[in-house]
């Protein structure tokens, strides 16, 4: 309800009977609300003036907030106590609430005031304008690819699906990308997400089976037919139950097969199993079952006993060797590249004396393996044969295929994580801003590796790892969130706090690194050393609309024993009360308690300035539906669960309210889940296994899930219901 009906019952303004003036700017309002802009509309009713505030978006909503907090405040309006919020009881608000944005509400005061009235109208007026004309801010002007990609990978990093989505719906929306492109980072990004159900259910799975893919694309769609089709199989180690597994992997799967080393046991049982339903030749069968040995001797024997059936008859030799038929090198280069032996076709080529037709058949080759030494000779083969100069305009599979082995043997392309280190350190730009689909093929370094590259780093390349670190972020997730990961989280957080970077991407990762900090057990230096750059991120970061997540850093922050690095505890917590106090009016009354709980740990009291005082309304009513059940939080970090059920017992006095951190299933997390009447799961922090084991345990019963980090998304989720 935002246009004329606004103006109906429940509204005595007519704004055809006001002044011209008021009208025309009533109707300059309406106008901005249809172009999704922030706009104020009055209304009175019983002898009092209400005004009412529309923003798009919630974000803005609380952007708008705090703007009235400054510009109308306390001298002219209830926004002190009413905080915007619509009447429940009042059947004109009602009918608002229902907009997917509701609006903002403040009765003009004092009453019956025409001077009040004039400078409400006056500075909302001028308010309006202001914030139509003002520059777009970071948080809606279009961003640059390397920005956006930089943030995907902070919330793959951090397990954020709801902030990977956004990324990847902007980039969708702005970048200069291809169809084909989009859809690679689509399934990368589902798959950095551990999301096989999203893979399967992509729009352009079909698109890219019949597409020529990257390597790394191929080998992410491999790992998702194993966890779907034959994970269990291969579990149980029985090889009729692997082949009968097999059976059922869809047709339009089936091509998904390399002629290159697996490097994995998801990638290797995959291929074996696909190259043996394609009727493969013994060789190429020994082959995959050989390269098993380094993985697991086991798994060796299972797939050899897997051979013999599909081996194919003994030949008997003609007797006259002048019978045996004429097989060229050209023939027997087909032959490999059908049975999909292509480091065996390329190696076989080589050995020729160079021309058009064997280059032609190798660079095809080669942009199958993605092998960059066999790239280096094919390379040289290529320009020995004279390819590049005869194919010819039209002939575009040869010139695609040359155009990709260029990229492919650029340094950039293989630099590695260790080249895009020292690419920070010697402030190399194109080296730094590596792109997602590249360094995403890049195999991730080792704990102590990654240690010593960071130690390595003075501020200002700790900065420049602030600016540029998303994608790094994303392939070593694994390593901050380990048992020993504290210092690690220590230096990014650092990085962060000298780069004054301000993104979402930074946001989400630095509850991610104190979540994991908080779990790690950290030394005491560590953890207060942590705490310091924590200041400064916050001090960067915190505005109208980053207030919640200004409560959940401090939240993860104090989340350790309390006696664990008390003093740096209690600086962080009124550090982020200053940069809060400013915003303060942008804070859900959860959100209070939880600052409150803070405070509490620590020994202190929270302000009175941040204390509201709601006559009489409940603020535990968005979570009154829960008292009467028992409500479980799942998160494999424990600090957003147990502040989130603290914050609920504190607002919801004797509500049953229980945790797990179980990693796989347990007695415990089976009970829990079959009993609960509302299960939470943080799906940014649970693993695949427990995930499935949950699941199966409810019966059919729906799990809340939560994909988000942060005591205050999970807050939101039951507030939501």
């Amino acid at each position: 309800m935002q246009g004329d009906e606004f103006f109906g019952p429940g509204n005595d303004i007519k704004p055809a009977r006001l002044h011209p003036e008021h009208e025309t700017s009533i109707e300059n309002w309406r106008a901005a609300i249809r172009r999704g802009q922030i706009a104020f509309l009055p209304r009175a009713t019983s002898g009092n003036l209400y005004w009412y505030g529309f923003a798009p978006t919630q974000r803005e909503q609380k952007e708008l907030l705090t703007l009235l907090d400054a510009w109308v405040g306390p001298t002219f309006s209830d926004l002190p106590r009413s905080r915007g919020r619509l009447y429940p009881k009042d059947p004109f608000d009602t009918a608002l609430a229902t907009n997917d944005v509701p609006p903002l509400r403040f009765e003009v005061l004092p009453r019956g005031s025409g001077a009040a009235r004039d400078e409400v109208r006056q500075a909302l007026l001028v308010l309006s304008k202001l914030v139509w004309k003002r520059p777009r801010s970071e948080f809606d002007a279009p961003r640059t690819t390397v920005e956006v990609l930089d943030d995907l990978g902070h919330a793959i990093g951090a397990q954020d699906r709801r902030i990977a989505l956004a990324c990847l719906r902007e980039l969708e929306a702005f970048a200069d990308l291809d169809h084909s492109n989009l859809a690679f980072l689509r399934l990368r990004v589902h798959a950095g997400l551990r999301d096989v159900a999203a893979i399967f259910a992509d729009q352009d799975l079909e698109h890219v089976l019949q597409l020529r893919r990257p390597l790394g694309i191929t080998r992410l769609l491999q790992h998702a037919v194993y966890e779907r089709y034959l994970e269990a199989a291969d579990a149980s180690g029985e090889g009729a139950s692997l082949l009968e597994a097999a059976d059922r992997i869809p047709t339009g799967l089936r091509t998904l097969t390399t002629g290159g080393t697996a490097g994995s046991r998801p990638a290797l049982v995959v291929e074996f199993v696909l190259a043996r339903l394609g009727g493969a030749a013994t060789a190429t069968l020994e082959r995959w079952a050989e390269e098993a040995q380094s993985i697991s001797p086991a798994l060796t024997d299972t797939l050899r006993l897997l051979i013999a059936p599909n081996a194919e008859p003994t030949q008997t030799l003609p007797a006259d060797p002048s019978a045996k038929p004429d097989v060229t090198p050209t023939d027997e280069l087909h032959r490999l590249i059908e049975e999909g032996e292509f480091a065996a076709a390329i190696i076989a080529g080589l050995a020729e004396p160079p021309s058009t037709t064997t280059a032609a058949l190798l660079l095809g080759c080669i942009r199958e393996l993605e092998d960059t030494r066999l790239a280096g000779e094919v390379a040289a083969f290529v320009e020995a044969s004279g390819l590049e100069a005869e194919s010819r305009e039209d002939d575009v599979v040869v010139r695609a295929d040359l155009e990709w082995l260029a990229h492919f043997l650029t340094p950039l392309r293989n630099h590695g994580w260790l080249g895009w280190f020292d690419a920070l350190r010697s402030n190399d730009v194109a080296g730094m801003d590596v792109d997602f689909s590249v360094s995403a093929d890049w195999s991730p370094l080792d704990h102590a590796t990654v240690a010593n590259c960071l130690a390595s780093l003075d501020e200002e390349s700790l900065a420049r790892l602030g600016d540029h670190g998303g994608a790094f972020m994303a392939a070593h997730s694994s390593l901050f969130a380990g048992s020993d990961g504290a210092e690690l989280c220590e230096r990014v957080l650092a990085g962060f706090a000298v780069s004054e970077k301000n993104t979402v991407g930074i946001r989400i990762q630095t509850v991610a690194l104190l979540e994991y900090l908080s779990a790690s057990g950290p030394e005491p230096e560590t953890l207060a050393s942590s705490l310091l750059w924590t200041e400064d991120i916050l001090r960067a970061g915190t505005s109208a609309v980053t207030a919640s997540w200004t409560v959940d850093v401090l939240q993860a922050a104090t989340a350790s024993p309390q006696a664990l690095s008390l003093d740096a505890k209690t600086r962080l917590f009124y550090s982020a009360l200053e940069v809060l106090r400013p915003v303060r009016s942008s804070l859900s009354l959860a959100e209070i308690e939880g600052l409150r709980l803070v405070a509490d740990e620590l020994t202190t009291a929270l302000p009175e300035d941040f204390e509201i005082k709601t006559l009489g309304e409940d603020p535990a009513a968005p979570y009154r539906h829960l008292e009467d059940s028992v409500v479980v939080l799942y998160s494999l970090t424990e600090s957003a669960i147990t502040r989130a059920a603290q914050v609920l017992r504190r607002l919801i006095p004797g509500i049953d309210v229980r945790t797990a951190s179980d990693h796989d299933g347990s007695q415990q997390l089976a009970a829990l889940s079959s009993n609960a009447d509302v299960f939470v799961m943080v799906a940014a922090s649970a693993k695949h296994a427990a995930t499935n084991f949950i699941k199966d345990h409810r019966g059919g019963r729906p799990v809340i899930q939560v994909n988000s980090r942060g005591s205050s998304a999970i807050l939101r989720e039951l507030a939501e219901g």
